[in-house]
């Protein structure tokens, strides 16, 4: 009989007993150690799903028959800088791709210090454009707007939305004298993990990204015309596959959204949920739905899902084409969180990419979202590299069933793209 072992060792025990639960579904053939037991005989070891701190790449990297849950370089994707930079690359090689028109105009943004702003604008002097352009408007729709992102940070982080110089020169000084007192400068972020923990002093990056803002966003009236984000989950397997989850969430602001007429109030323009866990007035239900059930006629839903398909896939075709900043290894996959706005015409517009994105913010009540994708993610590890030597007809159709709603986007084998 095979027998392999898998370590799990995930900092949240919210996503640990997802894990164990979904790999249990396979035992014996595939026994379960958490990271911290002691470990005896691990003759039979054949995956880390782990933290990515804590893989050890040496093992995965040297031999083809150790799987991990992680790439090991992928800055290509995670960082927002370099994200921007590879599409920008494959845009302009690609004029007609899906990209062109469905991702916000985007700037890398590098500062060593606010006296050097001038010279930093130079090279997004769109920016600086837009900025001069919105003297004596008045009506918050026709101005140009603008949001500000840190490069590495997540959970929403260091994100502002501004319109005027003197908005971001402010936004900038606050940043930079947040940690004047501590900042060593020895670490220059250039890392594959997942980037800065929340809280984290982001002026110690100085890279970030600034993104034409989208200041029409779609609003329902079923859920108070307030703000909201797309999360797709998304599974990049071997060498290289892709696949999107088809249950996607809807992340809501917990305030209407009124136009972006104050620019501040991060409770109407961001719409992470774990900016909003903390307040007593929390509500979940009210923060996450499920997208397939948005007051929008099917139609505009499927439409939405497909756009959503072709701009992953081609996105994973710029950022696999760069391969100093993102390298697939047939013995590695990895789960993504991706985030996307509809604006009020219903297009979707890619924002970001998260490595191990926070599944803890789907919350109790649509956690069989996320139990759905650790079962189909766990199914085409075992079908697929775990088991392949030892795969019944049972376990097929098993794996089969639990993979059902997956749907393949991008593969590198034939080139083929949604």
């Amino acid at each position: 009989m095979c027998s392999r072992t898998v370590i799990i060792g995930m900092d949240e025990p919210y996503v640990q007993g997802i894990l164990q639960r979904a790999f249990g579904k396979y035992s014996p053939l595939i026994k379960v150690q958490a990271a911290d037991d002691n470990a005896n005989d691990l003759s039979d070891l054949l995956m880390h799903w782990r933290e990515y701190e804590t893989i050890d790449w040496t093992s995965v990297h040297r031999s083809s028959t150790i799987f991990s849950n992680a790439y090991c370089f992928r800055k290509g994707l995670i960082r927002k800088a370099q994200m921007a930079f590879n599409i920008k690359m494959y845009t302009a090689k690609h004029p007609t791709s899906i990209l062109c028109t469905h991702v916000p105009e985007t700037w890398i943004f590098e500062l060593d210090d606010v006296e050097y702003l001038d010279e930093a604008l130079m090279e997004c002097f769109e920016v600086e454009q837009g900025m001069q352009a919105n003297t004596g408007v008045s009506d918050s729709r026709l101005r140009q707007q603008f949001i500000l992102k840190p490069s590495l940070t997540a959970r929403g982080a260091g994100i502002y939305v501004f319109d005027t110089r003197e908005r971001l020169q402010e936004l900038l000084e606050n940043e930079f004298a947040s940690d004047d007192e501590d900042d060593d400068g020895d670490d220059d972020g250039d890392d594959d993990s997942g980037g800065l923990a929340q809280g984290q002093a982001v002026s110690q990056i100085r890279e970030w990204v600034i993104q034409r803002y989208i200041n029409r966003p779609l609003l329902l009236p079923a859920h108070q015309n307030r703000k909201f984000h797309i999360r797709v989950y998304v599974l990049a397997f071997g060498d290289l596959s892709i696949y999107v989850y088809r249950h996607m969430l809807a992340l809501f602001a917990p305030r209407p959204y009124a136009e972006a007429t104050n620019l501040d109030d991060q409770t109407a323009h961001l719409t992470n949920t774990c900016l909003q866990t903390h307040s007593s007035t929390f509500v979940e239900s009210s923060a996450v739905s499920l997208f397939w059930s948005l007051d929008l006629p099917k139609p505009k839903l499927d439409r939405i899902f497909d756009q959503i398909c072709q701009i992953l896939g081609e996105t994973f075709a710029a950022v696999s084409s760069e391969s100093t900043s993102f390298q697939t290894w047939a013995n590695c996959m990895e789960q993504f969180g991706f985030d996307f706005l509809v604006d009020e015409e219903c297009n979707a517009m890619l924002l970001e990419a998260n490595a191990y994105p926070d599944f803890k913010q789907t919350g109790e009540e649509l956690k069989f979202v996320v139990e759905g994708f650790m079962e189909a993610s766990v199914a085409m590890a075992a079908k697929e590299f775990l088991l392949k030597d030892c795969v019944t007809e049972d376990i097929e159709k098993s794996a089969d069933n639990a993979c059902r709603d997956l749907v393949e986007v991008f593969t590198h084998k034939n080139k083929r793209q949604w």
